[in-house]
């Protein structure tokens, strides 16, 4: 029996890493153990038979057929569907009554599902994961799922600046509906001890229109208004917290991140030049005329970009991944962010990122064979 349930759950890690955004075994078995945590067998045998789109797009009705060999009845695959959709290991999507299932990547999907769920047994799990050396080589795309824009303040109002890398934009053109949830990675830090450095507070990141279902759903974050929503990223602002959204013109959440507790920006602090790791359109400039030294862009900066020399502060722009912060809470207005001369044009929507991906990976892969 233990045999089998293996080879179910080898069958799941499989079909997850022929997505667009890979999940590899790892060596010793910790993608296993890590899918035996959130998997039931049954709910492994369910999602093998789903399929990945940015955004579910089958129903119960479409489903059914490929999991005859279950015993299952079509009521049961629902209430199944609708319970591992709770539990953040599917995506859901509700229109009007009829729901929509498919897989979730595990980041960006499975990982960020599990807010306000995650153990410290889980978290355990996903830690040996991510420590332990992949099979196999992982080739990056280098098209990313995120990207990193200015906060509104930060740029002024005489410059150009595409709607793309306006906050403000992003928000007023999105019908909706706005979801505010705690922020899985810093929970993730208050589970080791380890609590955020940049803030005490925990309801921080945003879901955004058809990506905020579930999270309502499920009572998994609390719904908010437009004003609201620039409320909380206007504290955002004011604690030094980087604004992340979808690497996409039509925004599906919003990240608030730090240098602490993110995955990214805690992971490239280290690296000789972290502004590599990031897609980003601007970067800072200091004028050591206005400069008074007072050091507030350096305690805010959360890639540490700024550095103190001879009382006038400068910025290392192999760092400066152009957020913003050190521009906006500046006091004496010193620092302004500028525009690169390669930008980045954000793919449309979900769909298309992925889809880039996704033919970036085959070509990846034919080139490796």
């Amino acid at each position: 029996m233990a045999e089998e349930e293996t080879d179910v759950y080898r069958a799941l890690q499989q079909h997850m890493d022929q997505f667009p955004v890979r999940f590899p075994a790892r060596e010793g078995g910790a993608e296993i153990r890590l899918l035996k945590r959130l998997f039931k067998p049954k709910e492994a045998k369910i999602a093998t038979k789903l399929r990945f789109t940015p955004y579910p797009s089958e129903t119960v009705d479409i489903i059914y057929p490929r999991l005859a060999d279950t015993g299952l009845s079509k009521q049961e695959l629902e209430e199944t569907l609708d319970e591992m959709a709770k539990k953040g290991i599917i995506t859901y999507l509700r229109d009007g009554e009829t729901k929509y299932y498919g897989n979730a990547l595990w980041v960006i999907g499975i990982y960020e599902f599990q807010v306000d769920k995650l153990t410290p047994e889980l978290l355990a799990e996903i830690q040996n994961y991510y420590s332990a050396p992949p099979v196999q080589k992982i080739q990056s795309t280098g098209i990313p799922q995120m990207r990193t824009i200015p906060v509104g303040q930060s740029i002024r109002r005489e410059d150009s600046v595409a709607n793309y890398d306006d906050i403000r934009h992003l928000i007023n053109q999105s019908k909706g509906p706005f979801v505010v949830v705690n922020c899985v990675c810093r929970q993730a830090k208050d589970l080791v001890g380890d609590p955020c450095k940049a803030t005490d507070r925990r309801e921080l990141c945003f879901g955004v229109g058809k990506f905020s279902q579930a999270y309502i759903d499920f009572g998994w974050g609390r719904e908010v208004s437009k004003d609201e929503m620039l409320a909380i990223l206007e504290q955002n602002k004011n604690e030094g917290l980087v604004l992340q959204p979808s690497n996409t013109k039509d925004i599906e959440f919003v990240c608030s991140c730090c240098g602490c507790c993110c995955g990214l920006l805690e992971g490239t602090k280290a690296a000789p030049r972290p502004v590599d790791y990031f897609t980003t359109n601007y970067y800072s400039k200091v004028d050591p005329e206005l400069c008074t030294g007072c050091e507030t862009c350096i305690e805010l900066c959360q890639i540490e970009a700024a550095t103190l020399e001879n009382g006038i502060v400068t910025i290392n722009l192999d760092r400066c991944i152009g957020c913003g912060i050190c521009v906006a809470n500046c006091p004496s207005e010193a620092i302004q962010l500028l525009k690169k001369d390669e930008l980045h044009v954000p793919p449309e929507t979900f769909d298309e990122m992925y889809s880039k991906i996704a033919q970036r990976r085959k070509e990846l892969d034919k080139t490796a064979k």
